[in-house]
């Protein structure tokens, strides 16, 4: 956190036809700068804001991301066909790393 700032505890709300995190019922009652503790007034979903202003994405980063997604799908996809290729090593092993290869690129 930078000076400041302070985590805000929040619930989230649905109204009419739109949902959002409101301050609503839930307030920070205490903690430091790596717990928080919070208290609500109902039992719902609820999370800590740390963002406590509009989060820019860098460039650089969504690059890296794009490249590296990338890069894993095609090599899952190999994975998936090399094992489902290779019946003479087939064991239940194979198969899992198969069905794992499967979930990933899912």
């Amino acid at each position: 956190l930078q000076a400041g700032e302070e985590p805000q505890c929040v619930t989230w709300q649905r109204e009419d036809n739109k949902s959002r995190w409101t301050c609503s019922g839930c307030e920070r009652v205490g903690g430091d700068a790596l717990r928080s503790i919070c208290n609500c007034t109902h039992f719902s979903t609820f999370a800590i804001l740390m963002a406590t202003r509009e989060v820019v994405e860098s460039f650089a980063l969504t690059v890296v991301t794009y490249v590296g997604m990338s890069v894993s799908l095609v090599c899952l996809f190999f994975a998936i066909i090399t094992f489902l290729l290779c019946r003479s090593l087939w064991s239940a092993s194979v198969t899992l790393h198969l069905q794992l290869s499967i979930c990933l690129f899912a």
